[in-house]
């Protein structure tokens, strides 16, 4: 089965680079974020023509995260039900083809001093307490775009952003700690080395994609039960017309 996870930024704006991925890399499944829609202005038939079933959580304007699957989709999860009174849209969790699949879109932050610090890295430690429940005995995986630079290799500048939201202490101890309930960084293990430059994310400005400027945010994390067979980034889709800001991660797993 082939996963993959995007941030989109928009699914109406890059509906046709949607498509177009979907069909050269034959995805079983993928899970997108930023979807920037409510649940109902959600292209559903658009995909279904396609031969998609979906699972929509969507927010007016901002966030918003969906599956997207070849197989049967049975919803466990939608993020208000984990983040309780949480209104933003930015977690869904399904069951699929014996594999509990998620996609998150984690809070950027904005900056250390604001409360959206704060929110983030209360995000962080909910989801975590519910994965570290969930995951047990399932063959589980959650991709999506995490906002996280998990080390400097991960950031093209590491001295440029050090102690900037994305790249602070706080936050990737609380990578970590997802990590340590049992989950795998899947691009990590079939990178060259554990130094190897790596993004998904290059800002729009100051030509970042053409000079690799970025950072990794973007990931796909499974339990140890899950086999995978390869993971690699598709860089050509940042390189297009009026692109996300993000690569897909792509995943094979057994």
């Amino acid at each position: 089965m082939r996963i993959a996870t995007w941030n989109v930024n928009s699914v109406r704006a890059r509906i046709e680079h949607l498509a177009e991925f979907l069909k050269s890399n034959e995805i079983d499944v993928i899970l997108l974020q930023e979807l920037k829609c409510v649940t109902e202005a959600f292209p559903r038939g658009y995909f279904e023509d396609l031969g998609y079933n979906s699972l929509i959580y969507g927010q007016k304007s901002y966030n918003g995260v969906a599956i997207l699957s070849r197989y049967r989709i049975e919803c466990l999860h939608m993020g208000n039900e984990v983040f309780v009174d949480d209104r933003q849209a930015r977690y869904v969790e399904a069951l699929i083809n014996g594999y509990i699949v998620a996609s998150v879109y984690v809070p950027n932050g904005q900056d250390v001093e604001l409360p959206a610090y704060g929110y983030k890295l209360n995000f962080l430690q909910i989801l975590t307490s519910h994965i570290k429940r969930t995951s047990q005995n399932e063959k589980f995986i959650i991709g999506g775009d995490f906002n996280i630079a998990r080390t400097d290799a991960d950031v093209y500048n590491p001295k440029a952003w050090k102690g900037k939201v994305c790249c602070t202490e706080r936050e990737r101890e609380l990578f970590e700690d997802l990590i340590n309930i049992g989950l795998r960084d899947t691009i990590r293990e079939f990178a060259k080395s554990e130094d190897e430059p790596i993004y998904t994310w290059w800002d729009y400005r100051r030509f970042a994609f053409t000079k690799n400027y970025g950072l990794r945010l973007d990931y796909v994390l499974a339990t140890p039960n899950v086999e995978v067979k390869s993971c690699f980034i598709d860089k050509s889709v940042r390189g297009k017309a009026r692109p996300s800001d993000h690569a897909p991660v792509i995943v094979n797993v057994e």
